[in-house]
């Protein structure tokens, strides 16, 4: 009664309502058949068990559904109800029947069939979606199912699959995935589902391998991935992911093997033999699958990517990932360290060469340097076996500077050169048995290098390479200051060279100045030498030097940028030095008459620096030497003095502030 009212009522027009009734009409059947159950109407006194009843539950609601659904009004409560209870009867079925792989296949067929049906039928929408989802579901029970029976019985055999109901029964779920196109068979839709069973297939195909170990599963990934990589490349690009995503898949556990094989490659490289012989651990598959491996993957690669860079990636890339390749596999044995450095480095200057005859490869230029780099680190075991990665790195760092093509390599030559210059002259040091001097050719190579070519990128690398060295080879001597001398002598000397060379790099000359200072410093310190002096009124004399020679060229300059950092070098220091010791010295009286003629000089010349060192210092100077008989003098002098001259001072103050003016104003018009 209550589905008949919904009906009319959506005869009416009254469509939601018709939809509440029908819903709760077929609510009533599953209590109808519930109640005859427990009633003893069906089954008899013993019941229907659950799994009858869950069969008598499915089949009610599939017929009340199909026929509410045979209604003009076409509901959709009815569609999923009667497509639901329709898969809740067939799911039973293996409880009552067995044979559960056939039935989910059954199931399967029936459910699509239904959707296909449905899609075709007018106002059949939800039936359709509904039995989608259903044959879905079942799709997914009949292949979980198969291969849970696999791991139940040792079925994974050729033999054993093919003949057994699991094997049979995972090809029909692979021939299922293409139900799909009876619905719709546009070319993305179809490409996909296509895609799906060949995918699957393949893996059934090479299922019977994945017991028996790495190797033979990656032979198997490596022949199926061939095939499907050879069908791609015959194939029309418009079909290209029919056989590329098989192919792709075939080839993942290969790929990961490859993975593998090149991990221990690497941790073999890295862990030699004191008698530097590579102890590789034993490798997860055969190492002579590394390269074949490696070429499928490449060639699916290719054949993928689009025709404009297909041919780049062969002439560029391709080469040197297959030369890797064979040189993992080479680390796979128990070869001599030198073999694999050499092999590694030649492969990489050669990949570096080779960009550099092309104008647009820098990234090339850059991969190449950077295995370099990875040779420079395999070889670390042995110094002498850097100086072969060392010396590719200077020679490709000087090409690539000195070439300047493709567009940024005259850049990354610049920022390598110097360092693997440096780095090869340390090694040919210690290889020579210098010890604490080896950083000495480093710096006269390097300065001969910025002094040849003057770039700024060479200065500033050669720079921190050669700090580097010196701070790495001071420790090492047995006199650590004698050394240090030496080193700051020499890379002054150096940089005052390279300022006086180039008449652009005349600012360096302070630098150097500064470092042959630092040099005598260290010297002073070294031989016992406290007193200020000699370490400041050379430099103050230096500067000094400079500044009247400014001042006689240039008749507009001042003596507050000529002379006075020179002035304030050879004074401050000195009458810091009489603060902590005696201010009755010598030191002080030499002080003070230099600050007298300072003085004096200074208003004589109307030089404004001289007259200001002078005065400011001098002064200073007499504070300093009135203190001991301040101390002396009673409290009630010095307070009445204080006093008295505050007194005068405030009383005055208009006309000192005028006095400070016109002092100021002659002090700013000397020179």
């Amino acid at each position: 009664a209550t589905g008949a009212g919904g009906v009319v009522l959506g005869a009416r027009g009254l469509r939601v309502t018709a939809e509440s009734l029908v819903s709760v009409s077929l609510g009533l059947v599953v209590l109808d058949v519930l109640g005859a159950e427990r009633a003893g109407w069906i089954g008899g006194p013993d019941g229907l068990g659950d799994a009858g009843l869950v069969l008598t539950v499915g089949l009610a609601l599939a017929l009340a559904g199909a026929a509410l659904t045979a209604t003009p009004q076409r509901l959709a409560a009815p569609q999923l109800v009667g497509v639901s209870g329709l898969f809740l009867a067939l799911t039973s079925l293996p409880s009552h029947l067995g044979h559960d792989l056939l039935l989910a296949a059954v199931s399967t067929v029936v459910l699509a069939a239904l959707a296909v049906v449905a899609h075709t039928a007018s106002g059949l929408l939800v039936t359709a979606w509904t039995a989608a989802v259903a044959a879905a579901l079942a799709w997914c029970d009949l292949t979980v199912g198969a291969l849970s029976r696999l791991d139940r019985f040792d079925e994974v055999t050729v033999g054993g699959l093919w003949t057994s109901g699991s094997g049979i029964a995972l090809l029909a779920a692979a021939l299922l995935l293409l139900a799909p196109l009876a619905v719709r068979r546009d070319e993305p839709f179809a490409q996909a589902w296509v895609v799906a069973a060949l995918s699957m297939t393949t893996g059934l195909v090479v299922l019977p391998v994945a017991d028996n170990g790495v190797t033979d599963v990656a032979l198997a990934s490596l022949v199926a991935g061939v095939l499907w990589t050879s069908l791609a490349h015959l194939v029309d690009r418009r079909r290209l992911l029919v056989p590329a995503v098989p192919a792709a898949l075939s080839l993942l556990p290969g790929a990961v093997v490859a993975l593998q094989l090149v991990g221990q490659a690497v941790e073999s490289a890295l862990t030699p033999t004191s008698a530097l012989r590579l102890d590789p651990a034993d490798p997860v598959a055969a190492p002579a699958l590394l390269v074949p491996l490696v070429v499928a993957v490449v060639a699916l690669g290719v054949v993928v990517l689009p025709a404009t860079a297909r041919q780049a990636a062969l002439t560029r890339v391709a080469p040197v990932v297959l030369l890797l390749a064979a040189i993992a596999t080479l680390a796979l044995h128990p070869v001599p360290l030198w073999t694999l450095v050499a092999s590694l480095g030649l492969v990489a200057a050669a990949y570096v060469a080779d960009g550099l005859r092309r104008p647009d490869a820098i990234a090339q230029v850059l991969l190449g340097t950077a295995l370099l780099l990875v040779a420079l680190g395999t070889s670390a075991p042995s110094t002498a076996l850097t100086l072969v990665p060392l010396l590719l790195i200077t020679a490709t760092g000087a090409a690539a500077h000195l070439v300047g093509r493709p567009a940024g390599s005259a850049e990354i030559g610049a920022l390598l050169l110097p360092a693997a210059l440096a780095g090869s002259t340390w090694v040919v040091g210690v290889l020579a048995g210098l010890d604490a001097y080896r950083a000495v050719p480093v710096l006269v190579v390097l300065g001969a290098l910025v002094v040849l070519r003057p770039r700024v990128e060479l200065e500033a690398v050669s720079g921190v390479a050669a700090a580097v060295a010196a701070v790495v080879a001071v420790p090492l001597a047995t006199d650590e200051s004698v050394s240090l001398a030496l080193h700051l002598t020499l890379a002054g000397a150096l940089v005052v060279a390279h300022s006086l060379v180039h008449p652009s790099r005349r600012p360096l000359a302070a630098l150097g100045t500064g470092l042959l200072v630092l040099a005598t410093w260290v010297r002073l310190a070294d031989l016992g030498v406290t007193a200020p002096e000699p370490y400041t009124l050379p430099t103050a004399v230096l500067l000094l030097a400079v500044g009247l020679h400014r001042m006689r060229r240039d008749d507009g300059s001042s003596t507050a940028l000529t002379l006075l950092p020179g002035l304030l070098l050879a004074t401050v220091p000195s009458y810091l030095q009489l603060l902590v010791t005696d201010p009755v010295s010598p030191r002080a009286a030499v002080l003070g008459v230099a600050c007298l003629v300072l003085a004096v000089g200074g208003a004589q010349l109307r030089w404004s620096a001289p007259l200001l060192v002078g005065s400011v210092v001098g002064g200073l100077l007499v504070l300093l030497e009135l203190a001991p008989y301040a101390a002396q003098t009673p409290q009630w002098v010095v307070i009445g003095i204080a006093g008295t001259t505050l007194v005068v001072a405030g009383t005055t103050w208009e006309r000192r502030v005028v006095e400070v003016q016109r002092a100021a104003q002659y002090v700013g018009r000397m020179r």
